[in-house]
């Protein structure tokens, strides 16, 4: 419910990893706005400081500058040097230095109650603004400010003063709540509009070139490919074409889904053999094409290793793989259409050689 909450007074309703993305960047720039405020912060107390050992109106308030000071100093150490690296810290960090100027506007007051103590409260209108953080957090710690003002304001101010204060803390408070929400909507919104227009294209990008059952490229990435390398043939170059064995006889007698499973299989067996290779394609319902830039004597290995894993694998329907494979490199052709068509020539002679030896019916081509 609090969840549901936060996200409809933040951003209404959005992806989760949309929503961690831009909390991130939020919390990055609130570390930022830590830093300035915090330097804003020691120069001001420091000046304070000085004018204590000057004017006898600062004098009486020498501890408060001394205490803000060092809590200023450790959450610009904290903010440089620490948050990068922890960056839920800059909360706690952006915390410290709101509660260092109201605990010393409240110092202050007690100490020497007049117009100054007042101008430090309206200060704290300000801090919530210069962060760029969330809606309800902005709500939460203006409603603590105005109740830390109330508590001590009430007893210690000057009623007139009091009553000014109070006033522009409500106007200005409320102008920050409607800052702050609409700065945060708009970021939000680009962010994910941004990442919205990067998954479409991911999705388009592998309805149009890669194959939903597999996960392998597809024909019109081949094609793509293949026009790429007749222009200019990358030495060293292999090709390997590959053909499942038995696909037709696994349709007819265990029906479709154990033909969509040996399809399945053999393109995990062919993806696991050729690991780090990604010119894997199918470029038909049992055809597939490996496209490496490596040597014969590479690609033969990725094979041995490949007749391994098909052995070895296991589906619901079907154990163990049989892949008919062909391969031809740019070390024995120098053009790629010969090149593919020795490799295509292959991978066939050694599919009529596993039909002739099994004593299965070969497939007309």
């Amino acid at each position: 419910m609090l969840t549901k909450l936060k996200n409809e007074l933040l951003f209404a309703s959005v992806f989760q990893n949309s929503n961690e993305k831009v909390r991130k960047d939020i919390l990055e720039d609130n570390r930022k706005a830590a830093i300035f405020w915090a330097v804003i912060q020691l120069i001001f107390w420091s000046f304070s400081l000085v004018m204590s050992r000057i004017d006898p109106e600062y004098t009486n308030c020498l501890p408060v500058y001394i205490i803000v000071l060092i809590i200023c100093a450790v959450s610009l150490f904290l903010a440089i040097y620490v948050c990068p690296k922890h960056l839920n810290l800059v909360l706690a960090v952006a915390t410290a230095l709101n509660v260092a100027l109201l605990g010393a506007g409240a110092g202050i007051t007690l100490l020497k109650p007049n117009l100054r103590s007042a101008v430090i409260f309206c200060t704290l209108l300000i801090v919530p603004v210069s962060y760029i953080t969330d809606t309800l957090s902005t709500i939460v710690l203006i409603v603590l400010d105005f109740l830390a003002l109330v508590f001590f304001g009430s007893s210690c101010m000057d009623p007139a003063i009091f009553q000014w204060t109070v006033t522009f803390f409500v106007i200005f408070g409320t102008v920050g709540i409607l800052m702050g929400h609409f700065i945060n909507k708009t970021r939000f919104e680009r962010y994910v509009f941004a990442e919205s227009a990067m998954e479409l294209a991911e999705l388009q990008t592998r309805y149009a070139y890669y194959d939903q059952m597999t996960g392998l490229q597809n024909r019109r990435a081949y094609s793509e490919k293949e026009a790429q390398l007749s222009k200019q043939l990358p030495v060293p170059c292999t090709v390997v074409m590959a053909d499942i064995n038995g696909l037709k006889e696994a349709n007819d007698n265990l029906g479709h889904d154990a033909g969509d499973e040996l399809i399945i299989g053999s393109a995990e067996c062919l993806k696991k053999s050729f690991e780090g290779i990604d010119s894997i394609y199918r470029i038909g319902g049992d055809e597939f094409t490996v496209i490496a830039e490596k040597p014969e004597t590479e690609v033969k290995k990725c094979l041995e290793q490949m007749e391994k894993n098909c052995a070895d694998w296991k589906g619901k329907f079907i154990n163990g793989i049989s892949i008919s494979c062909g391969t031809a490199s740019s070390e024995e052709f120098s053009d790629l259409d010969t090149l593919l068509k020795a490799a295509d020539q292959r991978m066939y002679a050694f599919k009529t050689y596993y039909y002739e030896n099994t004593g299965k019916e070969r497939r007309k081509r």
